[in-house]
């Protein structure tokens, strides 16, 4: 597996497929660009949006495209505001793990399944979840339509289990020109980073754009008509979730038990279903192992437990805040317990007693008197 990054504002690597993998823009001028995954919590993206909506913030959204059926109109919301919407896969696998032709098929289905839930084409921007990627994905994001895979130099961590928010908050001030912020909407800790994240970016002089934008690549706005207002976004639900802890992540095994219902907002009626069903996967490509894009939005599908893809999956690698690639770090063991101190303390003394018996031993040795 590779990772890399930009160097001085070009692809450090573009592969035979023709593919650049990028993970940051030109460090020749100060700007930033904020990217929020995922999309699994449908109160949490509004409440992201709207924050970004106030401050006259624009970002670019990668969602799990099965989670979109919670809440389309939200999606409808982001495309009106003008914000593009990247690529990223159907169900959120592990894609080095796929054939060719199952990675095909994620992008490909999760493309068609945003495009009739958003009403809108999909920037032609791949992200490939947990940063992890194979020349057999690069491989597929070309067949696919995609010629940029785009991953990060820079995260708030919002999916650590264990962050506080201002751990989270000093993470992300680690931008710096170019930088590719990842953020999702899921944790309840994003929406209460966001904020002061943007009054830190405003104050260093760091001003964030859309990827297109940050990437100079070819992108018309979606946006039509007049703007949503915060106010409609929220539709009657508080600016920030209750706490600032919990809120759905996602494991290693994609969606898991993920069930994504259609979203009540507390001011309004639930959200409609997207009345068109993604179309079928090309005939070449197998279904993707974790769900179709035609299945309703209340399946279930199987369980994995909530892990974050900076803790503790030490097989993939990510990137690092230089643009290179670090292994991500396998968990701490656990602190020592009583038990084990009573037991060290019993090992230490057994110890010591035989180097005494050694040592007197010896000592009548030495006392004994010489054979002739």
């Amino acid at each position: 597996m590779v990772l890399v990054g930009l160097g001085g504002g070009g692809p450090a690597a573009t592969a035979a497929s023709g593919v650049a993998v990028v993970s940051h823009g030109p460090r020749s001028a100060p700007r930033v660009a904020l990217t929020f995954d995922d999309g699994v919590d449908p109160a949490n993206c509004r409440r992201i949006l709207a924050m970004l909506v106030e401050r006259g913030v624009p970002a670019t959204f990668f969602p799990i495209a099965e989670a979109m059926r919670a809440d389309p109109a939200f999606w409808k919301l982001v495309v009106a505001e003008g914000d593009p919407i990247g690529d990223h896969t159907l169900t959120h696998p592990q894609m080095p793990t796929l054939t060719r032709a199952q990675q095909v098929a994620e992008i490909e289905q999760a493309r068609q399944l945003e495009e009739a839930t958003s009403g809108a084409p999909v920037l032609r921007v791949f992200r490939p979840p947990y940063g992890a990627y194979s020349a057999a994905t690069l491989s597929a994001a070309a067949q696919a339509g995609f010629s940029t895979v785009l991953l990060w130099d820079t995260s708030d961590r919002d999916t650590s289990q264990h962050g506080t928010v201002a751990e989270m908050l000093h993470a992300a001030e680690a931008a710096t020109d170019g930088s590719v912020i990842l953020m999702h909407c899921g944790p309840n800790a994003t929406p209460y980073v966001l904020g002061p994240l943007l009054d830190s970016l405003a104050a260093r002089g760091l001003e964030p754009v859309t990827i297109p934008t940050l990437l100079h690549l070819n992108w018309t706005t979606t946006a039509t008509g007049p703007r949503p207002a915060a106010a409609a976004i929220l539709d009657g639900l508080s600016p920030l979730p209750p706490q600032s802890s919990g809120g759905p992540l996602v494991g290693p095994s994609g969606i898991g038990t993920m069930t994504f219902p259609p979203f009540v907002p507390p001011g309004g009626a639930p959200s409609a279903p997207s009345s068109a069903s993604a179309p079928p996967a090309n005939a070449s490509a197998s279904p993707p192992p974790h769900g179709s894009a035609s299945a309703p939005a209340t399946a279930t599908v199987s369980p994995s437990p909530p892990v974050s893809p900076s803790e503790g999956i030490a097989a993939v690698a990510t990137p690092t805040g230089r643009g290179g690639t670090t292994a991500a770090p396998a968990p701490s063991p656990p602190a020592p317990t009583a038990d084990d101190a009573l037991l060290l303390s019993v090992g230490v003394g057994i110890v010591v007693l035989s180097l005494a018996i050694v040592v007197v031993g010896l000592a009548r040795a030495r006392r004994r008197p010489h054979g002739g």
